[in-house]
């Protein structure tokens, strides 16, 4: 049976295991690549986070497993649109009608032999071919063998006809980023600096962490990083946070669980810094999950005033509370509610509106986000962020300052947002921002944002606005 005739007799028939045969891989191999499998599909399937997914599913394997399943699932995610476009090349017939399983085969399989340079061929479609074999039959392990075999023999041909391809379809392809994305950034920054925006996106993200003054001295962490041979650098321009290397060994360390250091990026600090809490003031984290932000505000109050943090979901809002006691913070009260009806009569003197956002300048880390996200979600995150800011300025006082800051780098979530806000409500204005920070972080006189490609931290911005005094 040719190539054509193998694929057109592989349907895959429920979750029968006709034709099953003993593997001659290792067991746990083929239970780790199954795992491979099963997360990626759910991820397709359930809209389940990877992240949260890895952290809970990879518990029962050994480190070299583990270490396994995280590279080939995020690789996988991060490079998915590349992936499929070399898959439908080489499919007979409607990829996209594949069921979600064999196509999470093919693509992670498909990553392996295109990215990773240990593992032979031979034992990447053996293990795929196993994993077809057990899940469905042996008419989908040979559409899977066939496939892969295919790739092999036509790499070259198909790494040509990737190159022919029109250029803004070439550069979705070659950087693995949606085509209306692509098209988007195009608009707003040109071509040069969306494709430098696409490749920072691919690259394994660097883990900050942020000493947490309440609980720890710098000089003591230092040490016990350094008694470990745990390598760190200390970020230029925001010296209380440390680029961690070797991220798995310092996990096994207690300085998380104590409360010593927040694993957040860099650009998490700088609406902080731009809210400029002190002691002794009522302030509103308005969306505080999970309590990063809230602890470093904490901190800059010296722990003194009144700190009101809100989350609507019930079990971020524990989460938040939980935190933010192991952070040893004592001035914070933790509410569950919508920030959308914020159940209090205090006013207060500044407000920090972290707002849900499209989480485009986070796609170094949540590499599934750019496969869940549209341009009607972008739209409808405008609105709610709108919305927000609304009852923000019913909340603080007169005199009072609101930070309003995302994780997006989309115009129409962050400068398009304050301009409408702005229109509407004449009793605030943006505040001007230059020596308060690096000139390298503002975009304009009133406006930060960061990009990861420029700034070697996530995506982000942050805008201070003055509510005028009556």
């Amino acid at each position: 049976m040719d190539y054509r005739e193998e694929q057109a007799s592989a349907v895959p028939s429920g979750s029968g295991n006709g034709g099953r045969a003993k593997s001659s891989q290792p067991e746990s191999q083929i239970n780790a690549r199954a795992k491979i499998v099963e997360i990626l599909t759910r991820v397709d399937t359930q809209q389940a986070y990877t992240d949260r997914l890895l952290e809970r599913e990879v518990e029962e394997f050994n480190e070299v497993d583990r270490a396994l399943i995280t590279e080939v699932v995020n690789g996988t995610l991060r490079w998915r649109y590349r992936l499929d476009w070399y898959l439908q090349q080489l499919y007979v017939g409607s990829y996209e009608d594949l069921i979600p399983e064999v196509k999470n085969n093919l693509r992670a399989s498909l990553y392996q032999l295109m990215y990773l340079d240990r593992i032979p061929p031979y034992a990447v479609l053996n293990e795929a071919v196993e994993i077809a074999k057990k899940r469905f039959n042996q008419k989908t392990a040979n559409l899977v063998n066939a496939i892969l075999r295919n790739y092999l023999r036509q790499a070259r041909r198909l790494e040509l006809a990737e190159i022919e391809l029109p250029y803004l379809e070439r550069v979705a392809v070659r950087y693995s980023h949606p085509f209306w994305l692509l098209q988007r950034w195009v608009e707003f920054w040109g071509i040069d600096e969306a494709m430098k925006l696409c490749e920072a996106n691919n690259q394994r993200p660097r883990i900050y962490g942020r000493i947490n003054s309440l609980q720890a001295n710098r000089e003591v962490v230092f040490k016990i990083l350094e008694e470990n041979s745990i390598q760190y650098q200390i970020h230029p321009d925001f010296p209380e946070f440390l680029a961690i290397d070797n991220f798995s060994e310092f996990r096994k360390l207690d300085l998380m669980r104590k409360g010593w250091i927040s694993i957040q990026d860099v650009s998490t600090g700088i609406p902080v810094r731009l809210l400029q809490p002190r002691p002794g003031e009522t302030i509103l984290d308005m969306c505080a999950a999970p309590g990063g932000k809230s602890n470093y505000i904490a901190e800059l109050m010296n722990n003194k005033g009144r700190l009101v943090t809100l989350e609507r979901h019930l079990h971020r809002a524990k989460m938040l509370a939980d935190n933010l006691r192991r952070f040893g913070v004592d001035c914070a009260t933790t509410v569950c509610a919508d920030a959308l009806a914020c159940p209090t009569t205090l006013r207060f003197d500044r407000i920090l509106l972290d707002a849900p956002c499209s989480g485009l300048g986070v796609l170094q880390k949540r590499v599934d986000l750019k496969w869940k996200r549209s341009q009607q979600d972008i739209e409808n995150m405008s609105q709610l962020q709108l919305r927000l800011l609304d009852c923000a300025a019913q909340l603080l006082k007169p005199g009072g300052r609101l930070v309003y800051s995302t994780c997006t780098i989309d115009p129409q979530e962050n400068e398009q947002v304050v301009q409408q806000f702005l229109e509407t409500h004449p009793e605030f204005v943006s505040e001007e921002l230059s020596g308060e920070l690096p000139a390298q972080y503002l975009w304009s006189k009133c406006f930060v944002r960061t990009f990861p490609h420029r700034h070697k931290m996530d995506g982000s911005f942050a805008v201070r606005l003055y509510k005028k005094a009556r």
